[in-house]
């Protein structure tokens, strides 16, 4: 889709004015202009749903913000493609979920999984087995939603997971490794005018070739020269039957201070991916110990490549191309690839619970005087 921001005009702006408004986000008056106002809107309704908060309507702001209009009971719910997405699927699968009925994530999207849950609850009450959620289906789940249940039904099946006995080898392990953006939308500039697109094709490539060095089946989401949209990634990813997505980005910030290394895991304000939280702690803790930047934590997410995907997913941004140090580091082939090096690290540490690459040693901290510090 085509972006919506800062100084569109049009029955466009117009529409998303009026649905944030419904949701409580103040819009001006003079409607049909994206001006400042808009933007903080947007941004606000991003910040509260988990999106980057960038002002910027998207196809992940869209699509949640869409999703965000519809409560349970407005419409009938059932498979379709694409798939059903909103508040009111989510609705429904916390509350399949608390009665013990298991349709996934609470990831908003009317998948197989829930359609089985659905059936499965109409069974249990006697109604007609369709896995439509309808009237009738939706007015036997109010009648029965237990608050109190202590966990989720996913929640458990997540924790029951972490618990396994990981993988002897990486020998078939199948990987999907993502290059964030693409050349249609090439994201955070750096150096010389060097794209972010460009340089996490560069290191997502490396951590490809290592991987498939260990024996891992290894699919990159997008070619140097493609931009699939994050819904069509998580996707591929699906019909790869991935075990693990690692999706590489970079990030940039007005001020030149901002450095470091983040990392993003699905979650909304009723669940949180513990294997994808596991997976990006991992990453980020990783980049840094070998790079010595900055630790700028895991966040939970719900942008589109994490919440479609049934394999655990996470978003790092490895570094600011804003930085003039940072930025110059991201753009040099040795540095990349020892970012790479240690998201292989990660990757090979979640999968088989134990890491094969040697010790890695954080730079040594100088004294005031330029020499390294003494370390008792």
């Amino acid at each position: 889709m085509e972006y919506i921001r800062r100084g569109r005009t049009g029955p466009e702006v117009e529409d998303v004015q009026r649905r944030l408004e419904n949701l409580g986000f103040a819009c001006p008056d003079d409607r049909g202009i994206f001006d400042e106002a808009t933007e903080a809107a947007v941004r606000a309704f991003q910040q509260v749903r988990g999106l980057p908060s960038d002002g910027i309507v998207g196809e992940d702001t869209w699509r949640t913000l869409v999703g965000a209009s519809v409560r349970l009971g407005d419409r009938m719910l059932y498979v379709t493609r694409p798939l059903l997405h909103g508040d009111d699927v989510r609705e429904l699968q916390r509350r399949l979920s608390r009665l013990g009925f298991d349709s996934g994530y609470d990831d908003g999207l009317y998948g197989r999984q829930t359609f089985d849950a659905v059936r499965e609850f109409q069974l249990n009450i006697g109604i007609t087995v369709d896995g439509i959620a309808g009237p009738t289906t939706i007015d036997g789940l109010t009648r029965l939603h237990r608050q109190h249940q202590a966990a989720p039904a996913y929640a458990v099946r997540e924790r029951e997971q972490l618990r396994r006995a990981p993988r002897q080898s990486l020998a078939g392990a199948r990987i999907m490794v993502d290059p964030g953006r693409g050349p249609d939308d090439p994201g955070a500039t750096g150096p010389d005018g060097v794209r972010e697109a460009t340089l996490t094709w560069q290191i997502a490539s490396v951590v490809e070739g290592q991987l498939a060095a260990l024996g891992a089946h290894v699919v990159l989401s997008r070619g140097p020269g493609t931009s699939p949209a994050p819904s069509d990634r998580a996707e591929h990813a699906n019909l790869e039957d991935a075990e693990v997505i690692l999706s590489v980005h970079m990030n940039e910030d007005p001020s030149p201070l901002a450095r470091g290394v983040a990392g993003y895991h699905f979650g909304t304000d009723g669940f949180v991916s513990d294997r994808g939280r596991a997976l990006a702690e991992l990453a980020v803790d990783r980049v840094v110990e070998v790079t010595g930047t900055a630790h700028c934590r895991v966040h939970a997410s719900a942008l589109a490549l994490l919440q479609r995907s049934r394999a655990p997913a996470v978003v790092i941004e490895v570094g600011f191309l804003s930085h003039p140090e940072e930025g110059v580091l991201l753009t040099d082939p040795a540095y990349q690839r020892l970012v790479a090096a240690a998201l292989v690290d990660a990757t090979v540490t979640f999968l088989l619970g134990r890491s094969t690459a040697p010790e890695h040693h954080a730079p040594v901290p100088a004294s005031s005087d330029g020499s390294p510090a003494t370390i008792l």
